[in-house]
Order: C-alpha cells, then structure tokens, then sequence
C-alpha cells in the first residue's frame, strides 16, 4: 500500500468515516482512514442505544443534533439503501417541573424546526401504560425523533469514501505520530508508516492518547462508561412500537430493541480507554428505579448487557479544529453520547475546515481547541 496521503484519519468509527465521506463531497479522495481494531465502529460507534433526540441542556449541542437531525432524515440520494431513522419518538418525562419550563423547550425546539409539545399525565400513561403516573406530571414529547439505523449510517459513509478513492486500514494501530519542523507529518502504526499534510484525531476513548503522541495541547477528554441491558417485556405488552422514555428524576431510559426493551441507566462513570464491560451493581441499581416508575416492566432474566464509552471534553462540547499548539494535528474529538447524532454536520464541518480553514455550517470557534487556552489540562 502507498505511504503517502493528504488526510490521514485515526479512528473508524462514526466520526472518522463521517469525516472520510464528507472530504470525498469536498473532493478529497487522496484520505487513508487507520482504524485499530479489525472492524469499523467496534466501541462507541458500535454499542450506542441509537438514539435521535434533539433535545440537550447544551445549546451548541442541541444546534449540532438539530442540524445532525437533518441529514438523518434526509441523506443524499443513494446514500442508503434503508432508511437512517425511523421516527417513533422520544418521550421526556418531568416531575414537579414549572409548568412553563417544558412548554418553552417546546417552544424553542418549534423554532428550530423540530416538532415538540407537552404531553399531560394521561397522555403520557396512555402511550405506554406501564409507567406510575404519580412518578411523573407530563413530558416533552419529540414525535420526529428516534431510532437510527447505525449500520446503514457507518457503512453508508465508509461505501461512498472508498468509492471515492480514500483507503481503509482496519487492524491498524497508531503507535507514534511524526512531527516535522514543529508540524505533524504523518504516523507510525503496526501496518507500517504513513505520511500525510492532516492527521486527524478520530479516536473517540483514545483520542487523549492520540494527541499525547503529538505532543498536542492536553486538552483533558475523558472516557466516561454508559451501561445498556435488553430484556424481555411482560406477555401481555406490545411494546414495538413504544417512544424511548426517558426520565431524569430516575436516572434511566427505556425503548423497544428487537422484540423487547432495552434499558439503560445513564450511568457516567470516567475511566481510562479499554474495552468497557457493564457492572453488575450499576444494573442492579437501576432495576431498582425502573420498579418505582414502572414496576411491570421489571423482568426476571435479562437478555444482554453491555456497556460503552462516551468521551467528554471539560466543556462537554466537541473539539473540532487544527490543534494551536502541533500543526497539521487536527481534533475530531469529545462528541460524548450524540456522536452519531450529529456526525451529519460535525463531519461536514471537519472537512470543511480541513479544505477551506473556515466554515460556514457553524460557529466553528465554538468547536475549536484553542478555547482551552494554554496549559489546560
């Protein structure tokens, strides 16, 4: 294989092919995509709950997962041959809430051009009867929102790349990066050396480690764990065609997954970059607030568990953009839990800045690394 490329990308998951595609909509093909294990979006990208919901207490996030929404709803012509969202809705629920705070997200989602209301008690217990209704007084309800299809998305992106010329690398581990007159060069990896203008940090839990190799600023984007688990629902419900509920008061969502429920508990838990495994005290734990909001749905055996990593920035917005300190080292970092959300425009505003230097998808600075300033940690 050649050693030399203009893009080098680190990381196959969502956020590097995202990347690889949208260079190829901008023209570059000349783009090599490393990816450590032996298949694409084996972490993060690979373990999510799926999940469309544009609403986020963030507003730069909330931006990034409305315009991420769009795309997800409407791809490019031959980009899927499946749909990328099925739009069974998304369910919030609230406790003793001011009733004008939820009517005014709505409001704000309205203006964004997503549909959103308030649902009262009964609505909510009506859409799915398990829940206690003396557990909640109402809910956002996203009827737009809902299930991606995280297959047909990844591999949409890595097809019309490699159509498109770039050259995709799996079982490729980055062990140095090569700096040159102060500029990153290129990256020593198990499969050899390779050369380019951009490397391009797409690593997801292991992006820190990537930009310690580059001696990049030491932006502090931690790994934090997110647990799921799939069970069976009682007989008597059918529950396929349920929105995801969500409550914070309970720290936990629910939402139909093959034929039955899967659960998470919204836990966090930072920890350094591995191959997470779920803890069976976090489970147990949940199971105990799922029997206070919907005691029917607990169920006797569960099916699978698993658990993933969700990388956080200290801001919790992500990082996008050249690093101020090793240039040529580019940050497409710290998207957390809505990476696959919002890879649609976070994608596009990476190649962008890689082609142009600037954008006008977005407020760009808002991404950049440089806003940790000098020496942050």
């Amino acid at each position: 294989m050649r050693s030399h490329f203009e893009v080098i990308i680190v990381g196959g998951g969502i956020a590097g092919a995202s990347l690889a595609y949208f260079l190829g909509e901008r023209g570059v093909a000349d783009v090599l995509l490393l990816e450590r294990e032996t298949q694409p979006g084996y972490h993060a990208s690979g373990r999510s709950a799926a999940l469309l919901c544009e609403i986020d207490p963030i507003p730069l996030v909330q931006q990034l997962k409305v315009l991420g929404g769009a795309f997800l709803r409407r791809p490019p012509a031959g980009f899927s041959d499946t749909p990328l969202l099925d739009p069974t809705g998304i369910m919030l629920l609230f406790q003793g809430a001011d009733g004008r705070a939820p009517q005014g997200i709505a409001a704000t989602m309205e203006r964004m051009g997503v549909r959103a209301e308030v649902l009262e008690r009964a609505a909510v217990v009506e859409r799915v009867p398990p829940l206690e209704a003396k557990e909640l007084d109402g809910a956002l309800w996203l009827p737009d929102d809902g299930h991606i299809d995280v297959h047909a998305l990844l591999w949409g992106y890595l097809r019309h790349a490699k159509r498109r010329g770039a050259v995709q690398q799996f079982g490729a581990e980055v062990l140095g990066v090569r700096v040159e007159g102060g500029r990153c060069v290129g990256v020593e990896t198990n499969a050899g050396t390779f050369h380019g203008r951009w490397v391009v940090d797409a690593a997801g839990a292991w992006a820190g480690k990537v930009a310690a190799l580059a001696q990049a600023s030491p932006i502090a984007v931690v790994p934090h764990r997110r647990t799921i688990v799939t069970f069976a629902p009682p007989a008597d419900l059918r529950v396929d065609r349920w929105p995801l509920v969500e409550s914070d008061a309970h720290s936990l969502y629910f939402a139909p997954e093959s034929g039955g429920l899967l659960l998470s508990p919204m836990d966090e838990e930072a920890m350094e970059p591995c191959d997470a495994h779920p803890a069976e005290e976090v489970i147990a734990a949940v199971m105990e607030r799922l029997a206070v909001l919907a005691p029917r749905l607990v169920p006797r055996a569960i099916r699978h568990r698993w658990a993933g990593l969700r990388t956080f920035a200290p801001d919790r917005v992500p990082v996008v953009g050249e690093d101020p300190r090793r240039p040529g080292f580019f940050w497409l970092a710290g998207q957390g839990g809505f990476g696959i959300e919002s890879s649609g425009i976070i994608g596009a505003i990476a190649a962008d800045l890689i082609v142009d230097g600037k954008t006008a998808r977005f407020d760009a600075s808002a991404l950049a690394p440089g806003r940790f300033g000098e020496g942050h940690q």
